[in-house]
């Protein structure tokens, strides 16, 4: 059983939603919602597993619409936010082992229409959690949980996103989208793995994209 988790959410309030959840799975959760309170408590008090998102904006705007400071802030601020939070973290946790699961929309792997810059977003925060993961092994280890989109950023339409005509009058292969306790569900699997690997990435999203 893992002993705590610290969870850290700045720029995405719905992210606390996770908190409830995993103390319903049994967990004791500490919540930060700075990047000095997350070093603070990883410092004094620390934790097995870090759950951190970061940054990034749900809004629905077209490439051709969107001027080079736009795109700067929607696409690239949130891995620069991402990469200055772990840079503040390490001296507080260095020389322990620890798992740190990174937690951000979906649509990195799987790409949408309309959202392009949230998607850039997420897969560079995605692409420089398996670039530290190869950096600050052995001890600390990192994994990926991409999650239903409209989680994280309730303005995001549903029918925005993609999914696999192939398949039909889609519904997902375990018969709905996920909630928040499914997401715990795959955080605390996450951690668990970070015995044996690193820098791993899995799809909450009820199974629908089925990609490694």
């Amino acid at each position: 059983m893992l002993q705590d988790i610290l969870l850290c959410a700045i720029g995405v309030p719905e992210a606390r939603s996770l908190a409830p959840a995993l103390e319903e799975a049994g967990v004791p959760v500490r919540l930060a919602t700075s990047v000095e309170a997350l070093v603070q408590a990883a410092h004094q008090n620390p934790p097995c597993t870090i759950v951190i998102t970061v940054s990034g904006k749900g809004e629905c705007r077209p490439v051709a619409d969107s001027s080079l400071a736009d795109w700067m802030a929607a696409a690239d601020d949130p891995m620069f936010d991402l990469l200055a939070l772990l840079q503040a973290l390490k001296p507080a946790i260095s020389g322990r082992t620890i798992s740190i699961v990174l937690m951000g929309p979906d649509l990195g792997q799987t790409g949408a229409s309309g959202y392009t810059a949230l998607a850039a977003a997420a897969e560079g925060q995605r692409g420089l959690m398996k670039t530290l993961a190869r950096q600050w092994g052995p001890d600390i280890r990192f994994a990926w949980a991409g999650v239903w989109p409209p989680l994280l950023f309730p303005g995001i339409v549903a029918a925005g996103l993609p999914e696999q005509p192939e398949l039909g009058d889609f519904t997902p292969p375990l018969g709905c989208r996920p909630g928040w306790n499914e997401v715990a569900a795959a955080v605390l699997a996450l951690a668990a793995l970070g015995q044996a690997a690193t820098g791993q990435s899995i799809i909450v999203d009820g199974g629908e994209w089925m990609l490694s």
